[in-house]
């Protein structure tokens, strides 16, 4: 996810203390804390739900998620035989490309 929880609090005590004296020229500090406090919650889930978007749309849509099954080895064999030799080293150079993209 986008940031840390730390912007969240971050975040939430701007709003907190906004509201705290907004609210404390016109009401009492008890009334002023509550409301200061109503304001940190819902700055605070306001901001994680900026994180969770800003991470929705950062995500890599290049790479399917792809599960991994385990295969026989038999059936890796048979696939590898069916190839040719250029075509096995194409296979072998784009795996690498691929293990290499990852890394980065």
């Amino acid at each position: 996810m986008a940031g840390t929880w730390k912007f969240n609090v971050g975040f939430a005590l701007f709003g907190c203390m906004i509201a705290f004296f907004s609210s404390l020229l016109q009401n009492s500090i008890w009334t002023s804390t509550i409301r200061a406090f109503i304001t940190f919650i819902a700055f605070f889930v306001f901001a994680f739900m900026i994180r969770w978007m800003i991470a929705f749309i950062q995500r890599d849509e290049s790479t399917p998620n792809v599960s991994f099954t385990q295969t026989n080895d038999i059936e890796v064999e048979q696939m590898m035989e069916s190839l040719s030799e250029e075509e096995q080293q194409k296979v072998a150079e784009y795996i690498r490309q691929l293990l290499n993209h990852e890394e980065k």
